[in-house]
């Protein structure tokens, strides 16, 4: 979600929050994913592009980018990922999805909303001698038609099962599978339960149960959920680690995961 910066300024961005702990050094034979919605507004590119750096992730997953985000982090961790790809949402303000990768992945599937929200995306990259088939996903948000986050937090969880139904149609679940991003739900949310019918694990909640990966600040109360998760196919990948890691650069916190092939 979108957070104007007037209220950014009074939140997040009024101090630098530590970590939680420090990021532990890329287990062997692993890979490392991250996936975060770094906000369109473009508020902290420097920031974000600095824990990029720090966090190492062989492949990134971003939602709510644009042609300005882009533009920054060519600028700022092109020599780090020299494989970038950007799609914006059609005339949906903020939905862009972009990869950052240190080898070069294979377009399999870009699926436009049929719901007037936000688009999904599978590439697929090299490792271990094999492909690995990542579908990023910015999922809708829980906002009612009227623009009620009231009644949109109970009427839209089917919803969100219909836009990862549709996305994953395009996943072999024989395949090492990943699937990350914003999904605009908790743990038990709709889509996260969906793909752990299709097989898959969720991988934070077994390194963490309880940190919030989107803050909003309010002048009455901080709002905080778990919105953005990481799936993995579990016959395919051993999690070794998972991690929200607050950086002070958008509403959202990335979700740094590293996973092992069986």
């Amino acid at each position: 979600m979108r957070l104007l910066a007037s209220i950014f300024a009074l939140g997040l961005g009024s101090c630098a929050a530590p970590l939680h702990r420090p990021l532990p050094d890329p287990a062997p034979q692993s890979i490392r994913i991250l996936t975060w919605n770094v906000n369109w507004g473009v508020a902290h590119p420097d920031r974000v592009a600095a824990f990029l750096r720090l966090a190492r992730a062989d492949i990134v997953c971003l939602q709510e980018t644009n042609a300005e985000w882009e533009a920054e982090l060519a600028a700022r961790v092109g020599d780090l990922y020299p494989h970038r790809e950007f799609r914006e949402s059609e005339g949906r303000m903020g939905g862009g999805l972009a990869f950052l990768s240190k080898q070069r992945g294979q377009e399999t599937a870009y699926m436009r909303s049929t719901t007037g929200w936000f688009d999904g995306w599978i590439m697929r990259f090299p490792h271990a001698g094999g492909m690995v088939p990542v579908l990023n996903v910015h999922l809708r948000p829980p906002v009612s038609e009227s623009g009620s986050a009231v009644t949109g937090y109970i009427t839209t969880n089917d919803d969100r099962e219909r836009e990862i139904v549709r996305f994953a149609s395009q996943l072999d679940p024989r395949q090492a599978n990943i699937v990350c991003g914003d999904f605009n739900e908790s743990t038990h949310g709709y889509a996260v339960k969906w793909l752990e019918k299709f097989g898959m694990l969720n991988a934070l909640p077994q390194f963490d149960r309880r940190s919030p990966t989107w803050e909003w600040p309010t002048p009455v109360m901080t709002l905080r959920r778990r919105m953005d998760h990481v799936m993995v196919q579990a016959c395919s990948w051993t999690c070794v680690h998972a991690q929200v890691v607050r950086v002070p650069a958008s509403d959202h916190f990335p979700v740094v995961t590293d996973l092992v092939h069986r």
